[in-house]
């Protein structure tokens, strides 16, 4: 049986992002319950982590999930596309009076799960915490870093620079999902909601830094998307380049106090694959 203090289901354990939050987890000594939909992957899996409890479950499967956070203290869905995954999981969570964390980049699975489960979160006394992963948790703290001691900004802009982009198998299917629902539009955050919209994204120019010694030069990017969920906000954006090098960057910033001009701050950041 394993242990209530330090297990962690992992669902979609077998899959490429679930691979590393198992190794992880095992590293920092809890013991993951490793769960998923294909029985036969998940067989695959355990036999290189002996020892781990093997719990198959199925989103259209109410008892199998329950079966699968059993004596678990939070669950971490890393199962896509998360529009189909996500609310199941939640439910079964909120069942098990345990946190659920997953590591969705799909925006309108966000969307979801503020919609469906914010309120019933916060008045059970349960952690949801969605998007924490690459697109999301990572911008989240950049942001948090570059703002510092401020309480407030106008604008944070974030650009990452990628020296290559290689999605997954299950990325491209959640890829997918979110295409059809927006059927040719993108989506905005502004004025504290999510819309969507037609038309071109904004381009602006960006200047990435040196890193090991390479410059990596000026870049033409696409925003990704518009916030505006900081203190009090009149334009936020994020942005995504898949271009340039490795290292971190310095930031930008500039600042203002009581005379009113505008607060702002920049984030510049390269990786390599």
């Amino acid at each position: 049986m394993t242990s209530k203090k330090q297990a962690v289901t992992v669902y979609g354990a077998y899959g490429h992002t679930g691979r590393f939050v198992v190794s992880e987890l095992r590293r920092r000594g809890w013991t993951p319950i490793l769960s998923g939909r294909d029985p036969g992957k998940l067989s695959a899996f355990g036999a290189e982590h002996s020892g781990l409890e093997l719990r198959p479950a199925s989103v259209d499967e109410p008892a199998s999930l329950d079966r699968a956070l059993m004596g678990a203290v939070a669950v971490i869905n890393c199962a896509g596309p998360f529009a189909s995954t996500s609310a199941p999981l939640i439910e079964a969570a909120l069942r098990a009076r345990i946190p659920y964390l997953d590591v969705v980049a799909e925006i309108e699975a966000n969307i979801d799960t503020f919609e469906l489960f914010a309120d019933r979160a916060r008045e059970g006394g349960i952690v949801v915490v969605h998007a924490m992963a690459f697109y999301g948790g990572l911008g989240d703290l950049l942001a948090t870093a570059a703002m510092g001691d401020w309480t407030s900004a106008d604008e944070i802009s974030i650009a990452y620079g990628l020296d290559s982009w290689r999605p997954t198998p299950g990325t491209l299917v959640a890829g997918q999902v979110s295409k059809q629902r927006r059927d040719g539009r993108r989506v905005v955050f502004a004025n504290g909601k999510l819309s969507y919209v037609t038309g071109a994204a904004p381009v602006v120019d960006w200047t990435f830094p040196c890193a090991n010694g390479k410059a990596v030069g000026h870049r033409r990017i696409h925003h990704g998307g518009h916030r505006d969920d900081l203190a009090s906000p009149e334009d936020a954006r994020d942005s995504f380049v898949h271009d340039g090098r490795s290292s971190q960057g310095p930031d930008r910033s500039e600042s203002a106090g009581a005379d009113g001009k505008r607060r702002k701050r920049s984030i510049i950041t390269n990786f390599s694959g």
